[in-house]
């Protein structure tokens, strides 16, 4: 009778789920807009002088090194990723996350404010900006080491990401239209009152932890609590940083993150511009074309979720293994996809194989973020924190990288970033297959009742770490 009650029609955490994949749409949707934005601002466009005469002209015009700064800086900001996981495990991850994203709509709002005020500003706030979705990102962890059950977790983690990728297709779909029919400014208000209006639904539903929120049913309340534990989430967590900066399992996963972060960043801020570069393609086209990767990655995240949580509760695979299969799936896929977009210059052919890179990529990062959850659910958001260093690190020197690489926009050039992202993906692939494990950690600090409960949930065995 209490698992029916706790499973009625609107449980609580399933709320908060949806909540948090709005949340991210929010972020990546702000984050996407700004590659969009700069390829309008720089395009020429005619004017018409005083005179009446035509002549053609940007907005800005940024050289390719400039363009690289502006995206990166973004990224400078997500280095204070581990702040965001330390205070999300004092001031609770709902409370972090809500915050995180506040302070990013505020800044994207006044953008058009301060890149008309000073080059150095806007790059100054781009890095505010990137340092606050970091804490957000950080935190939610925090929310589902709280809300989500062991067996749910891959489920949780893999409906909520849907977000990042759903905030690119709305950017690249809305972002191209708002571009060509109002500009790019009204496109940095627009994102901004949109995660303003999500903040405020936010901070009145969303509370850190089953026991403070007064609208979830007791039964769902007791299901959670006996599954995830009742104690630790109030106590003040001691963390063990020589336990933790020994593991070996972790820093693969960092690793891993940092390479798929370079992947993620190449094709949500780049693919408009490559598609620009080797194609006479209008900025609204570009972004419907750029928007089928994200399409299909929006396809496959729900069903890799599901997929994992079956096969870790029918104890098909270790849950080691788990981790292992499904971080290989992204990684090799897209060593062999970059590999045949360098070779194989046929554009259709190549939005074919990045579109179903994009669809088996997904499988990665969603283990990625649960394996965290899994190796210390206790610490899990201090340790997602760590690892968003290596993602944010991606962030900052993919751009720069292309930057510099890409100064005549040439086939060739474009080529030599797809090489060596393949490049990156193989190494990281057979690093993870030797190293990865889903183990959960001894150091986890647990009592014997917590331990008991998280490893039912969390492993499928006692196989190989």
């Amino acid at each position: 009778m209490k698992m029916k009650s706790s499973r009625c029609k609107f449980p609580k955490r399933y709320v908060i789920v949806l909540l948090v994949l709005i949340g991210y749409v929010n972020m990546f949707y702000l984050h996407t807009n700004l590659g969009m934005a700069v390829v309008e601002m720089t395009t020429l466009k005619n004017v018409t002088l005083e005179d009446g005469s035509t002549q053609l002209k940007a907005d800005f015009n940024w050289n390719s090194k400039e363009k690289g700064i502006i995206l990166s800086t973004f990224s400078y900001g997500r280095l204070l990723s581990p702040i965001g996981g330390l205070l999300s495990g004092r001031f609770g991850g709902s409370t972090i996350y809500g915050i995180g994203i506040l302070i990013t709509a505020s800044v994207t709002f006044f953008s058009p404010i301060f890149l008309y005020t000073h080059f150095n500003l806007f790059v100054a706030t781009n890095v505010i900006l990137g340092a606050f979705e970091a804490f957000s990102y950080a935190s939610v962890t925090q929310i589902f080491s709280r809300w989500a059950p062991p067996d749910e977790r891959t489920k949780f983690v893999s409906f909520s990401i849907i977000g990042m990728y759903f905030g690119s297709v709305v950017s690249f779909l809305v972002s191209g239209w708002i571009l060509k029919t109002w500009g790019w400014e009204r496109l940095f208000y627009f994102s901004g009152t949109t995660s303003f209006i999500w903040f405020w639904v936010w901070f009145f539903i969303v509370k850190n932890d089953p026991s403070e929120d007064k609208n979830i049913s007791e039964a769902e309340r007791r299901y959670i609590q006996e599954k995830v534990g009742s104690t630790y989430g109030q106590e003040k967590l001691v963390y063990p940083w020589r336990r933790i900066l020994t593991c070996m399992p972790f820093w693969v996963g960092c690793l891993a993150k940092f390479s798929v972060g370079c992947g993620y960043t190449f094709t949500a801020i780049y693919l408009p511009q490559y598609i620009k570069d080797t194609n006479d393609i209008d900025i609204k086209q570009i972004g419907y074309i750029s928007m089928i990767p994200q399409i299909c990655a929006i396809i496959s995240t729900p069903l890799n979720g599901l997929l994992g949580d079956y096969i870790k509760s029918h104890k098909i695979l270790s849950i080691t293994n788990v981790h292992k299969l499904y971080t290989s799936i992204g990684l090799f896929t897209g060593a062999i996809v970059y590999v045949m977009v360098a070779v194989w210059p046929n554009f259709t052919a190549n939005m074919v194989a990045i579109s179903l890179f994009q669809f088996l990529s997904t499988f990665a990062m969603t283990d990625i973020l649960v394996l965290f959850l899994d190796l210390a659910p206790k610490y899990a958001s201090f340790l997602n924190s760590i690892a968003n260093i290596f993602f944010t690190s991606s962030g900052i020197i993919t751009p720069v990288l292309v930057g510099f690489v890409v100064t005549s926009h040439s086939v060739f050039q474009w080529n030599i970033c797809f090489m060596t992202l393949s490049s990156v993906y193989l190494c990281t692939g057979l690093i993870y297959l030797k190293f990865g494990s889903g183990k959960l950690r001894s150091w986890a600090n647990y009592t014997p009742n917590e331990q008991k409960t998280n490893q039912q949930g969390n492993e499928s065995g006692t196989q190989s770490q």
